[in-house]
């Protein structure tokens, strides 16, 4: 046979590379430029059942003056988790989802099996063992998802400290930010519970005038939507009778736009093509709404537009917070939380083989590890 040799070697420049790894086995086993076995192998598949073994195959040969000792299969297990959630209660409007990801070696790698080397091993070409390898029952995978009852031990459990706090801060402030995220604003606003003392509340400390004579019938949730669904208009279509104002737009001296109010100002005249004038400032129409609402005609969308006005803004902001995490991320078209949960465990596997010298006991052994590192993922 034809012995062939796999040489250990490290460029000049890798000598000022300091490894942290707890086995190494060209630092631990031999010194630089020795001979080492020769080895590859394979595994019989790259999925396994938590708690059952996976098999594979190795072979290997050692240089003509060294002998087999025995071979050795090692792993690390790698954690993977991913927790998301999607609000539903803004409508289809915000699509906004929150995800966490995490990847991390949960177990270094370590010896797990030992196989004894025999000369039954050989092939005629080199040795060749096959074994299995036990896994860990308790590295399966968890899944949390589409949950019909709030479980906050399991989310505490599962989600990262901090995830519905900053979940509901993001999307109150899409909500909130601009207009934007109006239609979501408004069905937040019509279909959830708030009470009268809540609107009363917020009244209060900020000087609105949020309606507070919602009904609030538990058995007949329907009243509350369809009253607060009449209470938020806006006018759809431009027509003179809907007029309860005029605008017009300028420029700051940092070049923002700015809109000036002039509720129904006598001064605003109307020219033969329709266009309304206030002197030489072109203005346009405000339409009827609802107080937090700014209706109007926009020459440059060339129809009318709505935008809740920016200072009622910090009374839905705080009136927004009221609502709890779960309620943000029900989904009542299939009656059921929108939580995402993933846990998944593989496992990063090497073969190493062993050698030594047949005159002396004694002598370090030699390993070589094959170049592969296969990864076997456990469900």
């Amino acid at each position: 046979m034809k012995n062939q040799y796999k040489i250990a070697l490290m460029a000049a420049g890798l000598l000022a590379v300091t490894s942290c790894a707890k086995h190494d086995p060209i630092g631990d086993k031999m010194e630089i430029g020795v001979e080492v076995p020769t080895c590859y192998w394979s595994v019989g598949s790259t999925a396994c059942k938590a708690g059952e073994n996976f098999t594979f195959t190795g072979k290997y040969y050692t240089a003509t003056d060294r002998v087999p000792d025995h071979s050795e299969i090692w792993y690390s297990v790698t954690k993977a988790e991913s927790a998301a959630a999607t609000v539903k209660l803004a409508g289809t409007a915000l699509s906004y989802t929150k995800t966490v990801a995490l990847s991390d070696t949960v177990r270094k790698s370590q010896m797990i099996s030992s196989f004894a080397h025999s000369e039954d091993l050989w092939n005629g070409y080199e040795y060749e063992v096959t074994g299995s390898v036990p896994t860990s029952a308790t590295l399966g995978p968890v899944s949390w998802q589409a949950i019909t009852e709030w479980d906050q031990e399991n989310f505490e459990k599962y989600y990262p400290e901090g995830f519905d706090t900053e979940f509901k801060a993001e999307v109150i402030g899409y909500l909130t930010a601009d207009s934007t995220y109006y239609n979501s604003l408004r069905t937040v606003y019509v279909n959830y519970a708030f009470t009268n003392d809540q609107f009363a509340a917020i009244n209060a400390k900020y000087g609105l005038s949020f309606p507070t004579d919602i009904p609030n019938d538990p058995n007949d949730p329907g009243a509350a939507i369809e009253k607060k669904g009449d209470l938020w208009y806006a006018t759809t279509e431009a027509s003179d009778d809907k007029i309860t104002g005029y605008y017009y737009k300028t420029v700051d001296g940092n070049g923002n736009t700015v809109i000036i109010e002039l509720g129904m100002d006598p001064g605003v005249t109307q020219d033969e093509d329709g266009n309304y004038w206030k002197g030489e400032q072109r203005c346009y129409p405000v339409y009827d709404s609802c107080p937090w609402v700014f209706c109007r005609y926009d020459d440059d969308a060339g129809s009318i537009v709505r935008a809740v006005r920016a200072n009622w803004m910090e009374g839905f902001k705080e009136l927004l917070t009221v609502i709890s995490f779960p309620e943000w991320i029900y989904d009542s078209t299939t009656s059921s939380y929108t939580v995402v949960f993933t846990r998944d465990y593989s496992l990063d596997v090497q073969f190493k083989v062993y050698d030594r010298d047949p005159k002396d006991s004694a002598s370090p052994s030699r390993v070589g590890v094959a170049y592969d590192t296969r990864t076997i993922t456990l469900n």
